[in-house]
């Protein structure tokens, strides 16, 4: 996670170098030394994906535009803990969760700035303190808790039972290529993925796979 993280900030920190240089030093010697003197900094090392292979740096349409995936990431560090906070840590199939999300983050569109957003819901202006915090916990620790969470998930069991039908108000198309293997509008989206799961296992079968 420690890596992702410094792999996703090298990026803006590279553009940031990039458009601060006199134009005159712009030269692919100052590029490349610019990219390699970043991922030391940032990275600690030269990165197994080179910053100049990062094709959001070489479109025009997505120049400075990377560290919008560092803020995205961050508030949804923020936006966990708070659902968390609040809901006392049950957070998965919990409607709750889904109605605070349409209402607040979804619904506005593009009427509210991002960072207006996040404080809204969440009642704290946009932090890494959440992200941090996740960064910080021992392995050992973050194993602990999911397997807690993951136990109690388990006695909870999934809120839709295996193969009972659910309307999710739209309609179903499983395919491969031009084939139509199932269509949830004949007889419901159950029996459409009971469809497809015998499709694979006979395009697929197990012992194929093994040999």
């Amino acid at each position: 996670s420690v890596s992702m993280v410094r792999g996703m900030l090298a990026v803006p920190y590279f553009e940031k170098g990039l458009y601060e240089a006199n134009e005159a030093d712009l030269t692919p010697e100052f590029l490349q030394k610019l990219a390699d003197d970043v991922e030391l900094k940032i990275q600690g090392r030269l990165s197994a994906r080179p910053l100049l292979s990062v094709p959001h740096i070489l479109a025009d349409e997505s120049s400075a535009y990377y560290h919008g995936y560092v803020l995205a990431e961050m508030s949804v560090h923020q936006t966990r803990e708070y659902f968390k906070k609040v809901l006392k840590g049950d957070i998965v199939d919990n409607k709750e969760v889904g109605k605070q999300l349409t209402e607040v983050y979804w619904r506005p569109g593009n009427s509210s700035m991002f960072l207006d957003l996040v404080e809204k819901l969440t009642g704290s202006p946009l932090k890494a303190d959440a992200w941090v915090k996740e960064l910080n916990t021992p392995t050992e620790d973050m194993v602990k808790e999911e397997a807690e969470e993951y136990k109690k998930a388990l006695v909870k069991g999934p809120a839709i039972a295996p193969g009972s039908e659910v309307d999710l108000k739209m309609r179903v198309l499983l395919v491969h290529g031009d084939e139509v293997i199932a269509d949830s509008k004949e007889a419901g989206l159950a029996k459409a993925c009971g469809k497809f799961r015998q499709w694979v296992e006979e395009k697929f079968p197990r012992n194929a796979a093994a040999s």
